[in-house]
């Protein structure tokens, strides 16, 4: 959920304003600044997630905690779902023209 959820916080941009298309990475690529801001989030609530306060009482809003998120994300990287989100989030993510 929190792949579509950045998705769509990308969609609501124009193409210009988001990441050029020549940068293309995945999220698991270069994920852990990436789950210690998702943490900073839930633990202040500033995330949509549904689940927000139970995954911050699950994990702290540290860098044990984030590792500790980076390494369950990779557990289900393979996962269909997750596979399509993560692709889902490039599609939208990257679709600005190259930098000068």
């Amino acid at each position: 959920m929190t792949l579509e959820n950045m998705a769509r916080a990308w969609e609501e941009l124009s193409e210009d304003q988001r990441l050029p298309k020549d940068e293309e990475k995945s999220f698991f690529d270069d994920c852990k600044q990436t789950c210690f801001e998702i943490l900073q989030r839930w633990h202040t609530g500033e995330s949509s997630h549904p689940d927000r306060e139970e995954l911050a009482k699950e994990y702290s809003c540290d860098a044990d905690g984030a590792e500790q998120l980076r390494k369950d994300l990779f557990a289900i990287k393979d996962d269909p779902f997750v596979s399509a989100a993560d692709l889902k989030l490039r599609l939208v993510k990257y679709t600005a023209p190259p930098r000068d």
